[in-house]
């Protein structure tokens, strides 16, 4: 039986869509499922930066500010680790003359969500076994509640003895803001600690942190 040429077009398509072993239906074609992506990590929280001031140094960033010591024989500087709001900064004023042994630090970090503790157990757990290993010998004076840039902290001071630097007086107090660690600290040969015991306080006393 002859087929006339509309058929013959019909059969053709026919033959193009449906092939054996495997059928594929015209306009229906499966389509690869769509690649779900890992979800991107939650941003660290935005900060409102502190700006600068006279006799001040304040983080390139804005996340710390630190009254410059006024008597002569102090250098100040940054160091900074990472990039944008997960950097981990630190503002140092150290004595010049390398014969003394004495600086002052301001620290600000960010705490992987793993490691997030209270101020109290970082101070006087992880701090301390730090301490206790980088020392030959150390002994608390004191712990207690503290206050840092409006927050709840702790604070704590010690003496210890270095095969090397001798004799060390610490001072440490920090606070957990939000995602952030911060620490303000004092160390140094306890006749220097003596000599500098104004500068110290006065660090302590206005030592600024972004929140």
């Amino acid at each position: 039986m002859e087929l006339s040429a509309p058929a013959l077009a019909r059969l053709a398509v026919l033959v193009m869509v449906v092939m054996p072993g495997n059928l594929v239906m015209a306009g229906c074609e499966r389509q690869p499922a769509p690649v779900e992506s890992a979800p991107a990590p939650a941003p660290a929280k935005a900060f409102e930066p502190l700006q600068p001031a006279p006799g001040r140094l304040v983080a390139a960033q804005g996340r710390a500010s630190v009254a410059i010591p006024e008597q002569p024989g102090w250098e100040c500087l940054e160091e900074q680790h990472g990039e944008d709001q997960a950097s981990a900064v630190a503002l140092r004023c150290r004595r010049e003359d390398p014969r003394e042994f004495l600086f002052l630090s301001a620290k600000t970090s960010r705490q992987p969500p793993q490691q997030r503790t209270d101020a109290q157990t970082v101070l006087m757990s992880l701090y301390r076994a730090e301490n206790e290993a980088f020392f030959a010998r150390v002994e608390y004076l004191s712990d207690h509640a503290a206050t840092v840039a409006g927050a709840p902290g702790w604070e704590a001071e010690l003496v210890a003895e270095h095969d090397r630097l001798g004799s060390i007086r610490k001072r440490e107090r920090l606070a957990v803001i939000g995602d952030r660690l911060v620490a303000i600290s004092a160390e140094g040969a306890p006749e220097l600690w003596a000599a500098h015991e104004a500068e110290i306080e006065r660090w302590f006393a206005t030592v600024e942190f972004a929140r």
